[in-house]
């Protein structure tokens, strides 16, 4: 079933709000699914690995604090200046934001129990703090609207509205195009728990609601910003539609859910592997082949490093400046053998399909 997400604003919010965030939402009749390049890969496909010489030059420069400074600077410019681009009201938008008691909202969320892991105290995505700030979480969907932009473009230059809706909505049909492949995958019939790793605000969330209509869906991130922030959406959406959703956002750690054990049919992780350290990522694959029942999936959608779009980045030393600039992590993603992780976690061998010609899905099984 393709996903088909509806709006993620409500009457409570003003029309710059909705205008804002809808394009990447809303139901798109003429949205196809990427098959430039279908093919299954039982295997990890040769990557090649970034210019040592130009990672190292990079790293050393990101490690002066003025050029840290106007490196994540002008790559935030980039992004709102794109997202005016596409017909969005980024200061519009904000502006009615930050109209909301968001300390008390956060309130109701935030595990106190939580210690951060130290990469995720560090700055990215532009912020000096990461995602533990209001200003991360409040500009997620834009942001997310504006990034993805141009991302069905193999060339990077198209800016399409709809190019984030069309990247998840991708990521929806390989994933059910892989499960089916996986024996005993009569499962998929009646799948009632999914599990969403690093939900931010809640729109890969959503999405999986729709993936799985039967299901309930559980998104979990480490942002207590960005938890709250999800869960005002989310009342929002609720109040416009007077039916409640299938879904529930928690403030946890992705590598320790407290969720309990074989309790899953389906363990998403949307985007999120590229933002972590290796030992992280392979932290969380444990941990989600801890709640999965037997039988159950692990779905993945990343960043392809095989692509010609990504390796391009690597051989461009102004495009992997500017990337680097607001991905700390990207070298240790680039490098880690994704496929070889989900086996040395207990996976059987995983499959995959590419969604975007710079993205892949991932699909591996807990075996029966």
């Amino acid at each position: 079933m393709p996903m088909q997400i509806r709006s993620t604003q409500g009457t409570a919010v003003t029309a710059n709000v909705r205008n804002a965030v809808r394009p990447c939402i809303r139901r798109s009749a003429t949205c196809k699914a990427f098959t430039a390049a279908s093919s299954l890969v039982p295997t990890a496909p040769s990557t090649k690995p970034p210019n040592p010489l130009l990672v190292s030059v990079v790293e050393a420069l990101f490690k002066f604090p003025p050029f840290f400074e106007s490196a994540t600077q002008k790559a935030r410019s980039l992004i709102i200046q794109r997202s005016e681009a596409i017909g969005l009201d980024w200061e519009g938008t904000m502006s009615e934001l930050q109209k909301q008691d968001w300390e008390a909202l956060m309130a109701e969320v935030q595990n106190t129990t939580i210690q951060y892991p130290s990469y995720y105290t560090q700055p990215f995505h532009a912020y000096k703090q990461g995602n533990l700030c209001w200003q991360a979480a409040l500009e997620f969907p834009l942001s997310s609207q504006s990034v993805h932009a141009p991302v069905m473009d193999p060339d990077n230059k198209k800016m399409d509205p709809e190019g984030d809706y069309r990247l998840r909505s991708n990521y929806g049909k390989c994933m059910l195009q892989l499960l089916q492949q996986l024996p005993g995958n009569a499962h998929l019939t009646s799948v009632k728990q999914v599990l969403d790793l690093g939900c931010a605000t809640g729109l890969s969330s959503l999405a999986l609601t729709q993936v799985f209509p039967a299901a309930q869906v559980t998104g979990v991130d480490l942002s207590p910003h960005m938890v709250a922030v999800g869960r005002y959406l989310q009342q929002q959406r609720e109040a416009e539609s007077m039916t409640p959703e299938p879904l529930q956002l928690l403030h946890h750690k992705a590598e320790d859910t407290g969720l309990p054990d074989d309790s899953f049919d389906i363990v998403s992780m949307c985007l999120m592997a590229h933002e972590l350290p290796q030992h992280a990522t392979k932290a969380i694959l444990k941990e989600a082949y801890r709640v999965l029942r037997p039988g159950g999936a692990m779905c993945i959608m990343e960043m392809d490093p095989a692509t010609p779009s990504f390796q391009r980045v690597f051989s461009n030393v102004f495009a992997y400046t500017a990337f680097k600039s607001t991905e700390p992590w990207l070298v240790e993603y680039v490098t880690l053998d994704l496929h070889g992780a989900m086996q040395e976690a207990g996976f059987l061998q995983s499959r995959q399909l590419q969604n975007s010609p710079r993205h892949k899905t991932v699909v591996a099984q807990k075996p029966l």
